[in-house]
């Protein structure tokens, strides 16, 4: 019951010797505080969007002979995604006129010239291409972005009745994989329980950016904790209560000690036609 706020302020008995008062159009229920497992989850949709970019920039001046990547796609670290070409061989290469003569010239020069391969620092997305096979690129011109992180912009479509926090996972099932997502930030909606989550995916996935998702997110999970039904909580000016058994110590004509709680509590139930 961490997240209810027992105030006892002798209602209890209060209640119970004015029991006769009660008895005209309510009832007393005992119950039991249960001991027990508690989980509490919600569904989130959202929609991912790559962030934390870099550029990839031309070393050397020269040709690109070839892009090995596309746009949204996916990369490793270490992986080639681009191939270039020296300035002397980028300029005999821009005197040939069909793809058949240029595939014969590197052929021929196989060896003679350098050529130069830019690799990914970084596990990413591509998010923007600036050139295309056999473009001439300046030394230190950007041919590429890729950005590091992608994340999930998302909301809560069951009202929650705790504030989330951050720190906390969802889980993504996918048919291209299982990911995992940890909550970043989050803002309040204008409808109460609702919120505004911005997840980071704890590895660059195999899903589109603008793609849009479901996941299920784990709020609390306790496996053994003291649980009532919310139904029986009483709410008065914003506080909640519970008329709980009390375990009296020592007791004197107008005031009794409390020495510890029982685990059980009285109900307020209304006399059914009243």
């Amino acid at each position: 019951m961490s997240q209810i706020i027992l105030k006892f302020l002798f209602l209890s008995i209060y209640l119970l010797s004015n029991e006769q008062k009660l008895s005209k159009d309510f009832i007393l229920e005992e119950k039991k505080i249960q001991n027990r497992e508690i989980t509490i989850e919600t569904n989130i949709t959202g929609v991912t969007q790559a962030y934390d970019q870099y550029d990839i920039k031309a070393p050397i001046d020269g040709e690109i002979i070839s892009l090995n990547c596309e746009l949204l796609d996916v990369v490793k670290k270490s992986q080639n995604i681009v191939k270039m070409a020296s300035g002397d061989l980028g300029a005999l290469l821009k005197t040939v006129k069909t793809e058949k003569e240029k595939k014969e010239i590197l052929k021929r020069w196989d060896g003679m010239f350098r050529y130069t391969y830019i690799s990914s620092p970084y596990d990413g997305i591509v998010t923007k291409i600036n050139y295309k096979n056999g473009q001439f690129v300046n030394r230190g011109e950007t041919i590429l972005t890729i950005s590091k992180k992608m994340r999930v912009i998302a909301k809560n479509t069951d009202k929650l009745y705790i504030t989330p926090q951050t720190g906390l996972n969802a889980i993504i099932n996918t048919l291209t994989g299982r990911y995992k997502l940890t909550l970043i930030s989050f803002t309040k909606e204008n409808t109460e329980g609702y919120y505004r989550m911005f997840f980071d995916f704890d590895e660059i996935p195999s899903i589109k950016v603008g793609e849009k998702i479901s996941a299920k997110m784990l709020l609390v999970k306790k496996t053994s904790t003291r649980v009532v039904p919310n139904e029986d909580i009483i709410e008065q000016n914003g506080k909640k209560y519970l008329l709980i058994e009390i375990l009296p110590g020592v007791i004197s004509e107008k005031e009794t000690e409390i020495e510890s709680f029982g685990f059980n509590y009285l109900k307020i139930k209304k006399k059914e036609g009243k």
